[in-house]
């Protein structure tokens, strides 16, 4: 937090995070002929903090902590909430960045065409991101498409038993627990 730079932290509900997760990592290594982990075994491992990123809960309470130390410099927001209604979203953030839309800029709907340009849509439809991996000008691990799979909020339920939202939730609650962050909802 000594450089000076601003940051924006967004983070999403667990149980769709997992999903994520497991779902691009189970699709790109199958492909690859690698064995992986079953659903619910992975579930467990990420409820033990154990997965390719690290501990999902306590990263976002580590952002959480510092946005709370430092949020002039870091704009803390919540996913399920933004992608309900990104407008509104779209105009802090500039503002955060020093960069708010002008008047002139609200009248002509600029605001409005960035939340066009920005949604999960509009980018996944990008000829960019159709492609393959590889690209001239820089090696990748996965296609550019992989990155982008519904972009829709609570596709957990399609995944997760009940025992296992209410697994995900209950540690939720537990690490969040008199922090602030589970009334922060923006």
């Amino acid at each position: 937090m000594n450089s000076g730079c601003k940051m924006v932290y967004i983070w999403r509900d667990p149980k769709d995070t997992f999903i994520s997760m497991w779902t691009f990592l189970h699709k790109e290594k199958s492909q690859e002929g690698q064995q992986l982990a079953s659903l619910e075994e992975a579930f467990d491992m990420f409820c033990k903090g154990l997965s390719v990123y690290g501990p999902y809960l306590d990263h976002v309470l580590g952002y959480w902590k510092a946005y709370k130390e430092n949020p002039e410099r870091i704009l803390f927001l919540r996913y399920e909430t933004m992608r309900a209604d990104p407008l509104p979203f779209v105009k802090r953030l500039a503002e955060f960045m020093g960069y708010g839309f002008s008047d002139e800029e609200e009248e002509n709907g600029v605001a409005e065409n960035v939340v066009k340009l920005c949604s999960f849509e509009t980018l996944k439809n990008l000829e960019a991101n159709k492609g393959d991996k590889e690209r001239e000008d820089r090696p990748a691990v996965y296609a550019n498409s992989a990155y982008f799979r519904k972009g829709k909020v609570g596709d957990w339920a399609n995944y997760l038993t009940p025992e296992m939202a209410g697994r995900i939730d209950g540690l939720v609650e537990e690490t969040f627990k008199d922090t602030g962050l589970l009334q922060h909802d923006q």
